[in-house]
């Protein structure tokens, strides 16, 4: 009997449930007008993800969901059949046109403070850590690098000259053996 009230119960409040959850979940993504009736969640096929200020065009990144791709457009661009037609900075709303229909995306929450970031800025500039700096050499040092080199060469040659020897010496070993067995 409780189990059949259980049942009852859940089919009388599941209907409003569904309008409640997509007022005040947690998990819902900004910029998608949510609803319980699935062709209206469906108009939203974009977010406004994110915005970079430069000077006086901005920057505006709009994510596609269905591709899950992203693109970085300004103020009259269009890219991949997206177009930015217009940015209300004081309310964070993108008015976006794709496929002839125009959608209104407002700015994902932002998931860290700008207020935290440091900027760096130093009195010389830096040098790059991958380039080594050119130092022209002295006569000597040029004159001990040839010396180097001579050296280096004439040993390679002598382990070579070892090795050809060896060589030689193994073929007319092998030849001696294979006459020795005729």
């Amino acid at each position: 009997m409780q189990r059949g009230i259980v049942i009852g119960l859940f089919l009388m409040v599941a209907p409003w449930s569904g309008a409640l959850m997509a007022q005040s979940s947690p998990f819902q993504r900004t910029g998608i007008v949510q609803s319980t009736n699935q062709a209206e969640a469906k108009e939203q096929p974009f977010t406004f993800a994110g915005l970079v200020k430069m000077g006086a065009n901005p920057l505006i990144c709009v994510t596609e969901i269905a591709s899950k791709r992203s693109h970085w457009l300004k103020i009259g661009q269009t890219i991949s059949g997206i177009s930015l037609v217009d940015f209300d900075s004081e309310n964070n709303v993108i008015t976006v046109r794709h496929n002839g229909q125009t959608h209104l995306l407002t700015l994902a929450e932002a998931t860290f403070d700008s207020g935290n970031l440091v900027a760096y800025q130093s009195a010389s500039p830096l040098r790059s850590a991958g380039v080594a700096e050119t130092v022209p050499l002295t006569n000597e040092e040029k004159a001990t690098d040839a010396r180097m080199l001579v050296s280096d060469l004439l040993e390679i040659g002598l382990i070579q000259r070892k090795a050809y020897e060896k060589a030689k010496a193994d073929e007319v070993v092998a030849k001696r053996e294979a006459a020795k067995e005729n």
